[in-house]
């Protein structure tokens, strides 16, 4: 009987402590859903590759599911990546199966603060042509759609930025008509800009205003440098990116 007692005993002492050891008090507080979101938010462009294996339209397939599947468990939306390579498809054996390989690029969302750039005689905004990302993609004026490729920033450093790239006096010239575009920022003179009362962007590197040239209108019109004018309505430009 007294046996009986004291196996019953180191039993119950047995489960106590395996209670505890299993209990969910004794883990770590698991993240908030809205914590969880902030940390995932990425901040910068990145490129995915994905691969898969099968006959080939599985292949194909599976590839972009993973190439897109990593870029969501990153937090990227998937509306914001475009399929850049691929698909690479090779035989594996000689059975139908194949190995495909493809490579997509995303672009985090806009940062806090972005907005549109309005130009006054136009009534269009400034945007990267096609959202594309490569250095000296065109900047030009297009009817306002809401998109990314019209989100501007002007950062704290005199920067202006959209998709994660900043606006750029091509090849650093400073002409009248010099062309600008989207680059990488580097922090060069060429890509500094600051706002003037009269709604006027002012290149610090040339000391020339961002112009509608030409006064065009059309969607696609290119936008360069000219001699600053305040009361050229196609140099004053307005909206939400400069507070205005």
């Amino acid at each position: 009987m007294k046996l009986a007692r004291l196996l019953s005993a180191a039993a119950a002492a047995l489960f106590t402590v395996t209670a505890l050891l299993a209990s969910p008090a004794a883990a770590t507080p698991a993240a908030t859903p809205a914590a969880a979101s902030a940390a995932l938010a990425p901040t910068a462009p990145k490129y995915f590759t994905g691969m898969g294996y099968g006959p080939y339209n599985i292949a194909v397939e599976g590839a972009w599911s993973s190439a897109y599947g990593q870029a969501v468990g990153e937090g990227y939306a998937t509306f914001r990546c475009s399929k850049t390579n691929g698909p690479r498809v090779i035989p594996i054996g000689g059975d139908g199966y194949y190995q495909a390989v493809v490579e997509i690029y995303c672009n985090p969302a806009p940062p806090a603060g972005s907005g549109q750039i309005v130009g006054v005689h136009s009534g269009k905004c400034l945007d990267v042509k096609g959202a594309g990302t490569k250095d000296g993609t065109p900047i030009q004026i297009y009817q306002c759609n809401g998109t990314d490729a019209q989100a501007w920033k002007l950062e704290a450093d005199g920067t202006v930025r959209a998709l994660g790239r900043c606006m750029d006096v091509q090849f650093a010239k400073t002409e009248n008509g010099s062309l600008i575009g989207l680059n990488a920022c580097h922090q060069g003179l060429n890509q500094k800009w600051e706002v003037l009362p009269d709604g006027l962007l002012r290149s610090v590197h040339s000391g020339k205003c961002l112009d509608a040239l030409g006064w065009a209108t059309a969607n696609g019109a290119r936008v360069g440098l000219w001699d600053c004018m305040p009361t050229a309505t196609n140099q004053q430009w307005r909206g939400s990116a400069l507070g205005t």
